[in-house]
């Protein structure tokens, strides 16, 4: 059962906001061995400054989806697959993905909220980006109905069908499952993500 601080840590997108919730809760003596591997997770997700002025950090696990995104049709593209395997592994050594799944299941369980906290905020994003929601170069909004169809689709090629693809089940297992899991806790009854 997390405290407030951390109910907080797991619900605030900005980097550094985290970074304070995640330093008080340490500070306050909550769950020493958890708050460990939270600030270790914490260190390798931001580990890059953006390219915005100030403390503003990179988030690496956006980064991720980004190159899962970008590659989403590799399986469709001649000689695609082999440089989006590439990419994608480079990624998810560069977090640290395999070396967090070996340690312990704390590692593993807390890796995995950083995955559905990663989905979540890609979510949010997506239904606050006026571009996404809309047709015709931004000229025609559409429905709620069709934009939760257009992120339900982008989540299964992104998340589930790609993967599969690219015969990267395993090493992305963990963003499928959260994908899977924060679709039905942002739309439930909505029938998920198979």
């Amino acid at each position: 059962m997390d405290t407030p601080t951390i109910a907080a840590y797991y619900r605030e997108s900005d980097p550094m906001k985290r970074r304070a919730l995640l330093e008080k809760s340490i500070a306050e003596g909550e769950d020493a061995q958890e708050n460990a591997v939270r600030k270790e997770l914490w260190e390798i997700r931001y580990s890059e400054s953006s390219d915005a002025k100030g403390a503003a950090r990179a988030d690496g696990f956006l980064g991720l989806w980004m190159t899962l995104e970008f590659n989403r049709d590799a399986d469709k593209k001649w000689f695609a697959v082999k440089r989006a395997r590439r990419e994608i592994a480079q990624q998810l050594e560069k977090l640290h993905f395999a070396e967090f799944e070996k340690k312990s299941e704390l590692h593993q369980e807390l890796l995995y909220r950083e995955c559905c906290h990663l989905v979540k905020l890609y979510m949010e994003l997506c239904e606050r980006d006026k571009n996404y929601n809309n047709l015709l170069f931004g000229l025609v909004s559409i429905s709620s109905e069709r934009a939760k169809e257009k992120l339900q689709n982008d989540i299964i090629h992104t998340a589930v069908k790609l993967p599969a693809a690219l015969q990267m089940e395993e090493e992305l297992g963990l963003i499928t499952k959260a994908a899977k899991e924060m679709y039905e806790v942002q739309f439930p009854g909505e029938g998920g993500i198979s």
